[in-house]
Parts: structure tokens; C-alpha cells; sequence
């Protein structure tokens, strides 16, 4: 597979791993490829733990649950979310942008059939906050965590503040180098037709990141960026969408 191929075809997948572990061979490159990525004065900011051990998977699946349910309560995170949020693949299409609510969410009857009816619902979640309040979380967070307990590895990806690059926009260029790191990683993993989510959950609050920190016994010097699962999926090429380059590409002048 060759590079644009690659970056065509990489996807976030968001359904289950295959059962076998990935082999310590790919595991290597997925290393490689994070090792040789760019970064200012060449400092190198990260680190990757490397996750199989269950008692850590188990942890970890724990604060994702936990933090789905919160997540849940929060009017504003809602409404955040909804604003990305496309209720058919026409929408989609014609938007360019955002997700598709069928690939995120198994909708209940009659909205499974016709997920435009849910849509006035949506498109103003903050109100659902009290459903939170009631455990209405309580089911995608059992499904999303079972997603984290079951994955053949997680990788958390971390990024330690001693080695910061000089000037008063290190800490801006450290992030730029993280990015080009993971970024290596989700290329070579597509090409090694390895499957690759974010998880989010347990990383969007300070507190939840700390929670997270004390589970892997993270340096005071580091901050958690990202947590990674990955395993062998069957590779189905899934839709996806991107603005034009008329609708981000500019020359010259804005």
C-alpha cells in the first residue's frame, strides 16, 4: 500500500478487534514509524505505553464507563456534540463534515428505520442532560468500555514536559510534534491493516486524565494527549467525507 493509499483509506474503528494479540513484529513498526516523526529542536516529546496486561485494560474500561456516564450529565458536552452530529448520508454528503449518526449509535425503534426523526431531538441535546442524571448513559457506557476491556492492546500516549523545545512557543510546537507522531502511528497501522480508535471518554476532564495518570503510575512530568485502542479488524473500507480544497485552500492572501 502506498502512502496516499494509506492516508485514503486510514478510518477509526469503532467495532471489535479480532481475538488475536498483535504479533510483536508489527508492534515494532507501529514504534518506528512514532520514532522517526518530526519535532522542534528534534526533543522528541513523547512516550507510548504499550497496554495487554488486563488488570490494566480492566482499570482503565472502568474510568471510561465512569466517564461516559458523566459525560452524559453535562448540557453543554451535549450540545457540543450535537453540533457535528448527521442525520442521514445525504446531510452528510452535502455537509462534508461531521459524523453520521448510524455508524456512532444503534438508534431504537422507529428512529433505527429513520434517523431524520431524531433530529429535532438532537439538534438541541443539551436538554437530555437530566436523562444522564437518570443512568440514561448507563448502556453506551457498558458498550464502550467493554470496547476498551477487549481490545488486544491499548496504547496510551503521553507527553513529557522535560523535554520541551526553547522560546515562548515550545509548548505550541510540542503539540505539533505530537500530532506528526500519532499521525505516523494511524498511517502504519493502516497499512499493516491494523484497526485504530481514539478513546476519548477517559481523557476529556483534568480530573479523569489524573485518574488515568495514577493507573499506569505516570510521571509528574507528563501529560496524557491520547489513549489509542487497536487489533486486526477485517478491513472494510468505511464512507467518509472531507470538505473540498476550495473550502480550505487559499492563495496568496485570505
Amino acid at each position: 500500500m502506498d502512502l496516499l493509499t494509506a492516508i485514503h483509506q486510514r478510518r477509526s474503528h469503532r467495532g471489535d478487534f479480532e481475538s488475536k494479540p498483535i504479533c510483536q513484529e508489527h508492534l515494532d513498526q507501529l514504534i518506528e514509524a512514532a520514532r522517526w516523526a518530526p519535532s522542534p529542536f528534534n526533543v522528541q516529546p513523547w512516550k507510548l505505553l504499550i497496554i495487554s496486561d488486563s488488570e490494566s485494560k480492566n482499570a482503565i474500561s472502568d474510568l471510561t464507563e465512569l466517564a461516559i456516564i458523566e459525560q452524559f450529565k453535562d448540557a453543554r458536552f451535549l450540545d457540543d456534540n450535537s453540533r457535528w452530529i448527521r442525520f442521514s448520508e445525504e446531510e452528510w454528503m452535502g455537509e462534508r463534515d461531521g459524523i453520521l449518526l448510524s455508524d456512532h449509535l444503534k438508534l431504537p425503534p422507529p428512529f433505527d428505520r429513520d434517523p431524520t426523526k431524531v433530529k429535532p431531538i438532537l439538534k438541541n441535546a443539551g436538554f437530555l442532560s437530566f436523562l444522564g442524571h437518570l443512568k440514561a448513559g448507563k448502556i453506551p457506557a457498558k458498550e464502550i468500555s467493554a470496547q476498551v476491556r477487549n481490545s488486544p492492546v491499548l496504547i496510551l500516549i503521553v507527553m513529557d514536559h522535560q523535554r520541551r523545545p526553547p522560546g515562548g512557543g515550545g509548548q505550541r510546537w510540542m503539540w505539533l510534534g505530537m500530532g506528526a507522531m500519532i499521525q505516523n502511528l494511524l498511517l502504519t497501522a493502516a497499512m499493516l491493516e491494523i484497526g485504530v480508535q481514539f478513546v476519548s471518554a477517559p481523557i476529556e476532564r483534568a480530573e479523569d486524565r489524573k485518574s488515568l495518570g495514577k493507573v499506569v503510575n505516570m510521571p509528574s512530568s507528563c501529560e496524557v494527549i491520547s489513549l489509542l485502542r487497536i487489533g486486526y479488524a477485517k478491513q472494510v473500507v468505511q464512507k467518509s467525507v472531507r470538505l473540498d480544497p476550495s473550502e480550505f485552500v487559499c492563495y496568496e492572501s485570505f
